[in-house]
């Protein structure tokens, strides 16, 4: 037998391989649930709005998670809402840990003791989210409306990294928090995690934007981005390229069991407690719309920005929540990408996107 020469070359990364096949084939590879909107906090950019609509039951929840298995779903994000909340939080996510799903969780951490770290643990989480936000007691209260939070999303750190949880602080930063980055960044060190942060404010699922006063200046986007030195990841500029993968691979379903396209772009694609999960993937006509136009060519703001070379994303949902349109532009990616420009040309002057100039004609 004679041994096989390696190709030259770099060779393909085999997690985005599969991942590009299963999008090819339309599998729907992720899903993330929003288990409930309870929540035992208040945070001032939380864009969760309850229905008032009966949450699925234990028994629902099992009979949808085999739905999804049998859809070839892999990877499952439990998400809230706090998932604690939910009595039936390890009876659900045993019975999905069962069935094979790669599981990611995001919590406030707030609840987690030593007996509910150790049953976390036994899940085996990919990954787990804990939200950090401010990295003094007084700040984190003030965002995370509540009392002696950042104590008890430290100890939930602690406790989940003794047991070998994978854990990830997640912070959305904000005016509030900026000027405490650098001790958040000391603190996801000091405890030996990842940290991920984002610019994103969402508007509330009902229209909402009082948050919205929060969201960091371009000038301050900028800043971080040069002192991080975050890559940029560059976009398909093709006219067949995507700006995000909305429909292919992934969508949420909410607690009353209805499916949307993701989280942030809620037109209903179906009702879970009518119809099976692989019926409305396969036939939802929101889903079915978006995986035919959403392409470059189809976004009219998009496809001649000047600024396309320092876009990393406009998102379909924040489209639709900011004038109902998912083909359109919004705001925030505009004023993203201006930032991206700032950090990789400072001192310059910075051009305005194709949006943005539209937006000041008046003419939407």
């Amino acid at each position: 037998m004679t041994d096989r020469i390696p190709a030259s070359g770099p060779q393909p990364d085999p997690y985005n391989a599969l991942l590009a096949r299963l999008r090819s084939q339309q599998v729907p590879f992720s899903v993330m649930w929003e288990l409930t909107h309870r929540c035992n906090l208040r945070c001032v950019m939380c864009y969760n709005v309850p229905t008032g609509r009966r949450e699925l039951s234990t028994d629902e929840c099992l009979d949808v998670l085999a739905q999804l298995a049998e859809a070839g779903t892999l990877r499952l994000t439990f998400t809230g809402g706090e998932i604690l909340m939910r009595r039936d939080f390890f009876a659900i996510a045993g019975r999905a840990r069962a069935l094979g799903f790669a599981l990611d969780l995001k919590t406030n951490g707030v609840l987690i003791t030593p007996a509910i770290a150790e049953q976390i643990a036994d899940l085996d989480p990919v990954e787990l989210d804990l939200s950090l936000l401010a990295a003094t007691p007084e700040r984190s209260d003030a965002i995370m409306g509540g009392r002696d939070t950042l104590p008890a999303i430290l100890r939930a750190a602690r406790l989940l990294r003794e047991r070998g949880v994978r854990v990830r602080f997640n912070t959305l930063l904000l005016d509030l928090n900026l000027s405490e980055r650098e001790a958040l960044l000391d603190l996801a060190a000091r405890f030996g995690v990842y940290y991920q942060q984002t610019f994103k404010i969402s508007p509330g699922d009902d229209g909402n934007r009082r948050a919205e006063c929060h969201q960091l200046s371009v000038e301050a986007m900028a800043a971080v981005l040069a002192a991080d030195r975050t890559p940029l990841r560059t976009l398909d500029c093709s006219p067949d390229g995507r700006t995000c993968l909305v429909g292919l691979a992934s969508c949420l379903i909410a607690p009353d069991g209805i499916v949307y396209p993701c989280v942030e772009l809620r037109i209903p694609a179906g009702d879970l407690r009518r119809q099976r999960f692989a019926e409305v993937w396969a036939a939802a006509p929101i889903l079915r719309q978006l995986r035919e136009q959403h392409v470059r060519a189809n976004l009219s703001d998009c496809r001649a920005c000047a600024l396309a070379d320092c876009c990393e994303g406009r998102c379909a949902g924040l489209a639709w929540k900011e004038h109902g349109d998912p083909y359109a532009g919004h705001t925030l990616a505009c004023w993203h990408a201006q930032a991206r420009y700032l950090e990789r040309h400072p001192g310059q002057a910075i051009p305005e996107t194709s949006y943005l100039a539209r937006q000041k004609g008046g003419r939407r």
